[in-house]
């Protein structure tokens, strides 16, 4: 694999271009919302993910997020924001800063939990572990949200600073888009890294490893949960994979079709074969389903000549009545 460094992205000085960074420098949190607490979310997973991450409680982040993005809506075209709404927000810079160099250092750990002298089964198995217990995916995602939430507040905190102040929130404000550009950037390539050794070894060893369903499923997330990240943060735009082992894009790209991380002949087979399969149950299904309507075929027809029966039977007896009555009259 390749070597996962990068130089430090360039960070823009003026103070328009400045503003400009933070606002695009997060595509959306959408993604993240949804996986953190969306219906398919486990309650108290941000809560859960903080407590991993030791950080301190951020109450509802998602409402906070709002309330920023509200902020920063009315100082772009204000140019300000009343004191009353500022003093709401003012002290979340310093926290909001915390909660993101506590996410960062949380996922680090996690990656150097994976040891890079582990054997590949051994790597995949702690990989699991660590999306399970240790919330990796979970604890990119909320990292998404809490430093747009970091970006908002500093949209707000230099449309209120005053211009003899205004050099020292500039350089405040650039430490944050160069810490994104430059650390973020590495956990992304650290983490799809990591994940891309899933596909090493032999083709029965990649098979033998996909063959698990919940092994496939956890790779399967936080694959989702990478792509995710990387969106949010515009890594394509920003180059932050330009230097990447195309070995690594080629086994998370196979991840969408495990039979491709096979390769080869081995592959072939296995595609064949799995297309047999499926052919196979088609006509069987098809089978039963032509067996299924013969044979309500039949039992309607089965039912229909007894009801013939028992009408012709009714008739019968009632002739035979009939017959009977016209007798004893004429004794």
């Amino acid at each position: 694999m390749a070597d996962t460094s990068k130089p430090t992205a360039a960070v823009p000085t003026a103070p328009d271009a400045v503003l400009e960074a933070l606002r695009g420098a997060v595509a959306s949190v959408e993604a993240a919302v949804v996986r953190l607490e969306g219906d398919d979310a486990a309650p108290g997973t941000v809560d859960r993910v903080l407590d991993l991450a030791g950080a301190e409680p951020a109450g509802d982040i998602v409402a906070t997020h709002n309330v920023l993005t509200r902020a920063a809506s009315i100082a772009d075209h204000t140019g300000g924001l009343p004191d009353r709404d500022w003093q709401s927000i003012a002290d979340l810079g310093e926290v909001l800063a915390r909660t993101v160099t506590r996410l960062r250092g949380h996922v680090s750990s996690s990656l150097d939990d994976l040891g890079l002298d582990a054997a590949v089964g051994e790597h995949v198995e702690l990989l699991q572990k660590v999306a399970v217990e240790e919330a990796l995916g979970e604890t990119l995602q909320l990292l998404v949200i809490v430093e747009d939430c970091l970006f908002l507040w500093h949209r707000v905190h230099l449309a209120r600073t005053p211009d003899d102040e205004l050099r020292d929130a500039l350089t405040s404000a650039r430490q944050v888009l160069a810490d994104h550009f430059t650390q973020d950037a590495e956990l992304l390539r650290r983490a799809r890294a990591a994940l891309a050794r899933f596909a090493e070894g032999t083709p029965i060893e990649v098979v033998r490893r996909l063959s698990s369903g919940r092994t496939t499923k956890v790779l399967a997330g936080l694959r989702q949960d990478f792509d995710d990240f990387r969106w949010a943060c515009r890594a394509d735009e920003a180059g932050w994979l330009d230097d990447e082992d195309p070995v690594i894009a080629e086994a998370l790209d196979s991840m969408s079709s495990p039979l491709k991380a096979v390769g080869g002949v081995l592959g072939d087979v296995f595609e064949r074969g799995r297309a047999r399969v499926t052919e196979t149950w088609s006509r069987s299904e098809a089978s039963e389903s032509a067996a299924s309507e013969s044979a309500a075929s039949e039992s309607a027809a089965s039912a229909s000549a007894a009801s013939g029966s028992a009408d012709s039977g009714s008739t019968a007896s009632g002739s035979d009545e009939s017959t009977t009555a016209g007798s004893d009259d004429r004794q």
